[in-house]
């Protein structure tokens, strides 16, 4: 960095513009310090230097060179710091003996090599830090020296404010990122939460042996805990009851074998139908049920439910549906969901006029 300064000054230019254009290039407190440092320690013959920046009610020493009190790293209190004085004054402060200047702690200079020196605001308005300059013997610099000591400092202010611009957001990038993470690892933990909860409901044999879709039990298990992960969030669900027609039927007329393929029929129309996030149960006889996730608005129920309508066309069976979505601003159960579908679907069978047997719980 002195290479450039001397260039400067052997091609008759400014030593300061050379240092306007290497704080362009810093990107930390300790390069903007090794510019400015330098050139202070050159231009003032100075026998160190330091750069401090003001952090909350504390002076943090960022940088040091030469002669210094070695404080690199340590964060001083600004009632304890020349920074302070330097700082609250808005101006230059000028000590010659370290050991008798009243503004300073005593102490903490004893057991260094600095007898003077010559603090300046980074910043005139507001300063947030200062450049300090240290001489190992007794040394007060004159108003020419604080001139350009000042300049250098002024030049250094916009360089570490960017450094401060940047750091801030590449730290909101990093809390973004952290964000992201944390959610992947709170999908990950629902994704096997509901893993354990798939594998407790085999184990705890909750699933309709005849046609393989869950029990009544395991339907409230596992579409209780969906209903629950919903309301912490504020998506919405959907319970559909479904009342199989012609059970009885056909179990009078060509006994029970051919009711329950018509059972097993019905399930695969289920299982082909409903997505793999739906939880489909046979809650016992001819009864069935689905829950399903679906989204923040409410949900479009006649499409929902005319596809499985269709299905059990296809299938060449026939059942009822009612739906109860879940309602907005209003906690709910998941027994009142089934009970608002099973009332739904009553209410549709009784009022139907044509071949639809499909009603709504709003």
């Amino acid at each position: 960095m002195v290479e450039g300064l001397d260039a400067d000054a052997r091609l008759g230019g400014n030593p300061l513009v050379s240092v306007v254009r290497q704080l362009a290039l810093a990107r930390s407190a300790t390069e903007v310090h090794r510019v400015v440092g330098r050139a202070a320690r050159r231009m003032v013959r100075s026998d160190g230097s330091a750069l401090t920046i003001v952090d909350g009610r504390f002076a943090r020493h960022c940088a040091e060179e030469g002669t210094s009190p070695g404080w690199t790293g340590r964060s001083i209190p600004l009632s304890g710091d020349v920074t302070g004085w330097c700082v609250s004054n808005g101006r230059p402060v000028v000590v010659a003996d370290v050991r008798a200047d009243i503004r300073l702690p005593v102490a903490p200079f004893w057991s260094t090599p600095v007898t003077s020196l010559t603090a300046v605001p980074i910043r005139s308005r507001q300063p947030i830090g200062a450049l300090i300059v240290y001489w190992a013997y007794e040394r007060v610099p004159d108003e020419s020296d604080i001139d350009i000591l000042q300049a250098l400092a002024d030049s250094a202010a916009l360089a570490v404010e960017n450094i401060a611009v940047r750091a801030s957001m590449e730290q909101r990038v990093k809390d973004r990122t952290n964000e992201l993470e944390e959610l992947n690892a709170r999908l990950q933990r629902e994704i096997d939460e509901r893993r354990r909860a798939e594998e407790e409901v085999r184990q705890m044999s909750l699933v309709d042996e005849l046609t393989g879709l869950y029990n009544r039990r395991g339907f409230n298990l596992l579409a209780g805990r969906e209903l629950r992960s919903l309301q912490r969030t504020g998506r919405r669900g959907l319970v559909l009851y479904i009342d199989l027609d012609g059970l009885k039927q056909a179990n009078d007329t060509k006994g029970h074998e051919a009711g329950d393929r018509l059972l097993q029929r019905a399930a695969g129309v289920l299982r082909a139908v409903a997505r793999e996030t739906d939880v489909a149960a046979r809650l016992g006889g001819d009864e069935f049920a689905v829950f399903m996730t679906v989204g923040y608005d409410h949900p479009p129920l006649h499409l929902i439910v005319e596809r499985f309508l269709d299905g059990a066309r296809h299938a060449g069976i026939k059942w009822s549906i009612g739906a109860a979505p879940t309602p907005l601003e209003r906690v709910v159960t998941l027994d009142d969901l089934l009970t608002g579908a099973d009332e739904a679907m009553y209410r549709g069978r009784r009022a139907r006029r044509g071949p639809k047997p499909v009603a709504v719980s709003r």
